[in-house]
């Protein structure tokens, strides 16, 4: 039997720092995205700043920060799947970084309401984080609207920035002008205060009224981002008690944390009430059956690097057709990507024989499981301790799985066992040898076993060992 290791999935190579992957993982980061807060909060200060004191250094600040974020949006561009949706995400960032008016540069602010609604969201519950969208989306509204009319009325009716703010202010609440304005383009800006305020009033109306529509109307709560985008994810297939334990696992480990997880299942209540300790920004939501082609391919199967399916309990069904559906689901993953590691939740062992010669990795049949740690129990007491330490990554030692290099092989089992001991403080054991469909795991093997090119060794260690040749010293 196969040894389940790294939470029964492999995570894929890291790709190099020039690769579109590495930059693109790079630029959704959770630091990256902080440090884009910060920078785009000190743009729009340094925008009004320096209307009302200019030909100071920060206006070269300015400048160095509208060319720090023309070079995100290159790069930006760069790692985009689909073109139009950069530009259709994008579009008021480009003409914010333009060389045209100062005030267009307050455009830039409605990226900061973005990113803030995304870190938000994650210290709160996943509802909460939506309920967000509304006061920040208007808060970015007025910012935006008294800011640019502040500066364009300051420019064009050579009124000081304070005089300047003032008439922008009431003249957007009370819809009529505060005052004379001797241009046209001031009158012009005077007129857009008048109807924006008109505007937006209807559109916080409109904009709470769809809100609570769509609250009665769905059943959960689909992320706005495209599945499309995602490269190298996790996808779930069905959804059981063990799901949110499955996703804290996952996000618990530091390969995985930052891989973006898709749950497909056919949903018909919320499942995100239950799921109060994972990270939300990382999950996405897919309502289909997973059976299907159309459904896979929506939640990108051809791009993702492992899948997980899981003995479905979203719909009343029997054990025999929730395995028929994971043996149909897995035969479908296989031959759209296969490429993709497998993991397979099973209700009946005798199911395994399809699996199996549909590529499937890994099968876990979570009764017989349950049924093993028992008996270990009942045969060595004060075990299922230990077990239930490995078989997490939260807390002390867990399995790890290690590619061995070079000038190791020819080694023997007890020289590596002793060499990962007094290096990096692991216990070998075991060793995988074989191709992805046909391994073999080497349990506990003779101290006198020869490794071999390819193999990979399963330890145990309360970090990931990093092998190197620097190890045989």
């Amino acid at each position: 039997m196969a040894t389940k290791t790294d939470a029964a999935i492999r995570q894929p190579p890291r790709p190099p720092w020039f690769h579109p992957l590495w930059w693109e993982r790079f630029l959704y980061r959770p630091l990256t995205e902080f440090i884009l807060i910060g920078a785009i909060s000190l743009f729009g200060i340094g925008i009004i700043w320096n209307a009302a004191m200019p030909g100071t250094a920060l206006g070269v600040a300015v400048e160095g920060l509208r060319w720090l974020f023309r070079l995100e949006l290159l790069c930006r561009y760069w790692v985009a799947r689909r073109k139009q949706r950069f530009w259709l995400t994008y579009g008021l960032d480009v003409i914010a970084l333009l060389p045209w008016h100062p005030s267009l540069g307050l455009l830039r602010i409605w990226r900061l309401g973005e990113l803030l609604k995304r870190r938000l969201s994650q210290r709160r519950d996943f509802d909460a984080g939506q309920a967000l969208d509304v006061p920040i989306s208007v808060t970015l509204v007025l910012i935006l609207i008294v800011g640019m009319g502040t500066l364009t009325i300051h420019y064009v009716e050579q009124k000081p920035l304070l005089e300047a703010f003032w008439y922008t202010v009431y003249s957007f609440i009370s819809n009529e002008p505060q005052g004379e304005v001797a241009t046209e383009p001031g009158r012009f800006t005077t007129l857009l205060l008048m109807m924006s305020g008109l505007l937006l009033f209807a559109l916080v109306t409109g904009i709470v009224s769809a809100v609570m529509i769509e609250r009665f109307q769905t059943a959960i709560e689909i992320r706005r981002l495209s599945l499309e985008e995602l490269r190298g994810h996790i996808i779930i297939c069905g959804w059981n008690r063990n799901g949110p334990v499955i996703l804290q696992e996952l996000q618990s480990e530091a390969k995985l944390q930052d891989l973006p997880i898709v749950i497909v299942a056919e949903f018909s209540e919320p499942v995100d009430q239950t799921l109060s300790g994972v990270n939300h920004a990382q999950l996405y939501f897919h309502a289909g059956d997973y059976t299907r082609i159309d459904v896979l391919e929506a939640v990108g199967i051809r791009h993702a690097s492992q899948a997980i399916l899981l003995a479905d309990s979203t719909r009343p069904r029997s054990d025999q057709d929730r395995d028929a559906r994971t043996v149909l689901a897995a035969l479908t993953i296989e031959r759209l990507n296969p490429s993709v590691h497998t993991c397979a939740q099973l209700l009946d062992r005798r199911n395994d024989v399809q699996l199996r010669s549909a590529g499937v990795e890994d099968v876990v049949v979570g009764d017989e499981m349950t049924s093993y740690l028992i008996a270990t129990s009942a045969r060595n007491q004060g075990l299922t301790d230990v077990l239930a330490e490995l078989m997490t990554v939260q807390v002390g030692n867990q399995f790890y799985k290690v590619s061995i290099p070079a000038d190791w092989v020819g080694m023997t089992f007890l020289e590596a066992s002793q060499r990962l001991k007094q290096k990096s403080d692991a216990i070998l054991l075991a060793i995988e040898r074989g191709s992805r469909l046909s391994r073999q795991s080497l349990v506990n093997p003779a101290a006198s076993l020869l490794l071999e090119s390819g193999d990979e060794l399963i330890v145990i260690a309360r970090r990931q060992p990093h092998l190197s040749e620097r190890m045989l010293g």
